[in-house]
């Protein structure tokens, strides 16, 4: 009897822990990145992620600058046990005088107290997770970096492997999360290497100055994520655009006087003398 019990008790913690081995291969996470205070589109994508049984959440940055709901955003996400890394615009809430900010993020510093500032400063640059994923913003050594994308004729384009690899830092984790350019991509390396870029829960389309004149456009007003999946081929990777109700969020833009922001809020595209498509 006894011998007959060791045996079943056996059985019994080999089968909870292969049923243990099997959950853990179906692990979900979701990444998100550049929410730039975009209440609507967030709630949007918090609703969605009930739906997916999400077990772990990574967030990419750039989370409340801009002429939305920023201190309503940050209220939101101090709350959440997410793991963070910081964006360009939250290192310059953090860093810089508040006379130097650009309209974005001086719009948000005039909305945060205190605690908000502080909240962002503990947030670390770049973050190695169980030696498989890299989470960073731009790149692995600087928020500013389009990791993916090479800038050409005022706008964005996703770049060779030669061009992405110097941006590369040496990496030798199998997964690098990146975000910055608002456009969702998933690039395989010869050397295995798998980037992730989830695109922007809250902006899709902006113009930037800091290497001339581009803009960055998805085509679209969607939200936008990802969520990973283990499984036992591998991690399997799903894009997510979500609707939501982009007019109010254009609103907002346009109650502040942020035509750029109104215009990429409503259409996924921006317009410009300086884009001859547009023109």
């Amino acid at each position: 009897m006894n011998d007959f019990r060791k045996i079943s008790c056996m059985f019994i913690v080999y089968f909870i822990k292969g049923t243990y081995a099997i959950l853990s291969l179906m692990t979900k996470i979701a990444i998100l990145s550049d929410l730039h205070g975009n209440m609507p589109a967030i709630e949007k994508v918090l609703a969605d992620l009930k739906t997916r049984q999400i077990e772990r959440v990574f967030c990419l940055g750039d989370l409340a600058s801009g002429p939305l709901w920023p201190r309503e955003t940050i209220e939101l996400l101090m709350q959440k046990d997410w793991v963070f890394v910081r964006g360009n615009h939250d290192r310059n809430l953090v860093e810089r005088a508040p006379e130097k900010l650009g309209d974005s993020d001086a719009y948000a510093y005039k909305q945060f107290d205190r605690k908000h500032l502080d909240w962002l400063a503990t947030l670390p640059a770049t973050l190695e997770i169980e030696n498989t994923f890299l989470l960073c913003h731009g790149s692995p050594t600087k928020d500013t970096t389009y990791l993916l994308e090479s800038i050409e004729n005022g706008r964005v384009r996703l770049s060779t492997p030669e061009e992405i690899k110097p941006k590369l830092n040496g990496i030798r984790l199998p997964i690098l999360l990146c975000g910055h350019s608002h456009t969702p991509r998933m690039v395989t390396l010869e050397s295995g290497l798998t980037i992730i870029n989830p695109g922007s829960v809250g902006l899709p389309a902006y113009e930037d100055a800091s290497d001339g004149y581009f803009v960055v456009e998805c085509g679209s007003p969607h939200a936008r994520y990802a969520v990973i999946e283990k499984t036992m081929e591998g991690w399997k990777t799903e894009i997510v655009l979500l609707p939501y109700d982009h007019e109010l969020a254009a609103a907002q833009a346009h109650k502040n006087k942020r035509p750029d922001y109104e215009i990429g809020l409503r259409t996924g595209f921006m317009r410009g003398d300086s884009i001859p498509i547009y023109g």
